[in-house]
């Protein structure tokens, strides 16, 4: 632990040996393909197949054995669309052959007759409650409030200096190097599935009801999974339902692999949102705010609502707030169903919050990093839920501005002379909470297995994947530490639901500080097993203790934290386990003809309790930090009457090597007490904090305020032609 070891799939993958989802081929396999609405929102009124060959296989929802839902919240979303279609690419039924190319050209002999309804395009369409709601009666899938100390509109007033905004983000695609793909295998009493995702439990717990299985006959297998970033999160489970219907009824494995369009055309993105922000300051201090922040979940709910408690308690960002007030909610609109995404509303509500800051920084002339640290929570001080914190961002402030000298570039940009380049520099500060939000964890009891034997050493069993960030990786380092034993005696169980407890998700920043915090607690049982204190007697004892093919076992279960307590009705207590504190420094130079931005660096600061491989860490935060990098400037994606107008590489534009500036990375290590060796999570927040020091540079560069991303060349143009 500690060390920069080299990824134990590192060769695998670097040489092609790698056996992703599509890689796999298996006797008498058929290829699925997907018929979509092409109506935002009708009745099917008929579906006519007669001019598809007899040998092909057809499911509709007439098929399907059980309910015909995607069992999640509110299981609202059906396998395949009966009745009504709620957007464009709607799944409506599913064909099966085995020549795929044979298959896609029978798109077009599937004849649908609608009825066409009134959509609801925009969140204000769908809060205004005038067209006949998609969700309940009202459109709403979840609202989130609060008010804190005394009513905020006393603050509003004269005595104080009132900043306000509106803020808007739009659609991210999660553009993962290898797109969606199911394989589902018929067995005798159920179906297999494979499949690259990030949580197989998820898959199993979806697909059950509709599949009319019993749980333990529905298997899913991760194999090698080619990034994700939340786009395999909650999305496999619908897939893997028409691979399974296809696979059931033909009796015959069914493979689907969605082509690169139609994955960025009809698979989940992050959410767009707009928010409404007040903030009162008086001689510099926060005294209060107010805010308002609404999400569009498109079509179905799918993980909305806790997208938007993730929002809700970022909204008030890493600052004392004595009298708060929030509304939030997250709306249904006949588009794309948005969904997970590496952040999960964070992103959303930090750019606003963050916004404001560098907004209020500039009209109170106080530099942004001074305004921010002057009202940073600090440890021992209060969330706005109530939750009494255990360390700060303090350190994380100071370290980032002594390494930039922050305050007096910023100074010297805001002065600049205004010629044709400049140069600006901006600033973030915010945390991310590790795990689940709220009793998340509590509901899902994350249990996590090791097996030891002579034979084959430590046995890691849980069903994180590795999708990228180095799970396969840092377990072992973790069990190695702990037992004293060589990496080579460490493996890892695949991840399937026949072979592997529920260690839930992989998901949440929860990977590292829960079950990694898990698997050391059940190399402190095996120990105890064993019956050594020190651990570097573990494997000596072991050998003279275990007999030949005998294997000790230990498993643990993760249990809440006696003095953690949460409330979700009044949204009151602690809302996460643990926080990692992140600031980010964007320095940039403008062309204030062209409109065109040069990142010229990036410093990231993060606190992460304790890197159990530095280099993967590293790793995460460049990728993070590009990936927000895009979300700030270059990701525009519309959606136009339902239909994302950029379904392609070609026109959504993602940062290359080309675009990736310098990236400075200094890690902070305020332990977790409760993490394996101290350790916080890191994956989601490198992408969180990007945006509002992106455009917080160019604002400083060009002394004009911005209120949405991404914020390209055309959107700066407008506003300096508009000035």
């Amino acid at each position: 632990v500690g060390k920069s070891i080299k990824r134990v799939d590192a060769f695998e993958k670097a040489t092609g040996r790698a056996k992703y989802i599509d890689d796999y081929q298996i006797e008498n396999m058929l290829y699925g393909i997907t018929i979509r609405s092409t109506k935002q929102r009708a009745e099917i009124i008929n579906i006519d197949t007669s001019d598809i060959p007899e040998n092909i296989v057809i499911v509709t929802a007439d098929d399907i054995p059980g309910e015909n839902i995607v069992a999640l919240f509110h299981n609202d979303q059906p396998l395949l669309a009966d009745k009504i279609v709620n957007y464009i690419g709607e799944p409506i039924l599913l064909l099966a052959g085995p020549n795929i190319d044979q298959i896609r050209d029978f798109r077009n002999k599937v004849k649908i007759e609608y009825r066409e309804l009134e959509p609801i395009n925009t969140m204000e369409e769908a809060s205004s409650n005038k067209i006949t709601p998609i969700f309940n009666d009202n459109n709403i899938i979840k609202k989130y409030g609060y008010e804190k100390g005394d009513s905020v509109e006393k603050y509003f007033s004269d005595d104080y200096t009132i900043i306000e905004g509106d803020y808007k983000t739009g659609y991210q695609e999660h553009v993962y190097l290898e797109t969606q793909g199911i394989i589902a295998i018929p067995k005798e009493n159920g179906i297999k599935i494979l499949g690259s995702l990030q949580c197989p439990y998820y898959v199993n717990k979806a697909l059950f009801r509709g599949l009319a299985l019993e749980r333990d006959q529905i298997e899913v297998e991760n194999v090698t999974t080619g990034g994700a970033f939340g786009g395999k999160e909650e999305f496999p489970s619908l897939l893997s339902g028409h691979a399974a219907l296809l696979a059931l009824k033909s009796q015959k494995p069914v493979k689907i692999i969605y082509e690169r369009t139609e994955d960025i055309s009809f698979t989940t993105k992050r959410h767009p949102s707009k928010s409404h922000h007040r903030i009162a300051f008086n001689n510099g201090k926060i005294v209060a705010m107010d805010f308002d922040f609404t999400l569009d979940a498109g079509a179905h709910s799918t993980l909305s609502e806790v997208v938007l408690a993730r929002g809700a308690l970022a909204a008030t960002g890493v600052y004392k707030c004595p009298n708060a007030k929030l509304s939030s909610r997250t709306v249904t609109t006949n588009n794309i169903p948005s969904g997970a995404f590496r952040g999960f509303g964070a992103p959303q509500a930090f750019f606003a919050i963050e916004q404001q800051m560098n907004h209020s920084a500039y009209k109170l002339n106080i530099d942004p990093f001074t305004l921010r640290k002057q009202n940073i929570l600090l440890t021992g001080d209060s969330t706005i839920t109530g939750q009494v914190l255990e360390d700060s961002i303090m350190d994380v402030l100071d370290l980032i501005e002594k390494k930039t000298s922050f305050k007096s570039k910023y100074n010297k940009y805001k002065n600049q002379k205004k010629s044709r380049k400049r140069k600006g520099i901006g600033i973030s500060a915010y945390f991310h909470g590790c795990g689940f939000t709220g009793r998340g964890e509590e509901v899902i009891k994350a249990t996590a297995t090791v097996d030891f034997s002579i034979e084959k050493g430590a046995v890691i069993k849980v069903a994180a994947v590795d999708m990228g960030q180095g799970v396969n990786t840092i377990f072992p380092q973790i069990v190695a530490d702990c037992l004293d034993i060589s990496l080579d005696k460490v493996s890892m169980e695949k991840a399937n639901t026949s072979k592997v407890p529920d260690s839930g998700p992989t998901v949440a920043s929860r990977t590292t500080p829960v079950v990694g915090g898990l698997i050391y607690q059940c190399c402190k049982g095996l120990c105890k097993e064993i019956g050594v204190t020190d651990k570097s007697d573990f494997l000596k004892m072991a050998e003279n203790k275990l007999q030949k093919g005998q294997i000790i076992s230990v498993s643990q279960q993760y249990k809440i934290p006696k003095d953690i307590t949460w409330d979700d009705d009044n949204f009151v207590g602690n809302a996460y386990p643990t926080y990692s504190w992140i600031a980010n420094i964007v320095e940039i130079e403008i062309d204030t003809v062209t409109c065109e931005v040069e990142v010229e660096k990036i410093t990231a600061v993060h606190d992460i309790g304790k890197a159990i491989n530095p280099i993967l860490v590293e790793g995460q935060i460049e990728g993070g930090s590009l990936q927000g990098l895009g979300y700030s400037a270059m990701e525009n994606m519309v959606s136009e009457n339902g239909v994302i107008k950029q379904n392609s590489i070609t026109d959504y534009i993602i940062p290359t090597s080309l675009d990736t500036p310098e990236i400075e990375i200094f890690l902070v290590e305020q332990p977790y007490s409760k993490g394996p060796f101290g350790a916080k999570g890191v994956g989601e927040q490198p992408l969180v904090g990007i945006p509002p020091a992106y455009v917080g540079a160019v604002e400083n560069a060009l002394q004009a305020e911005f209120f949405e991303i991404p914020l390209t060349p055309e959107k700066i143009f407008r506003v300096l032609k508009g000035r």
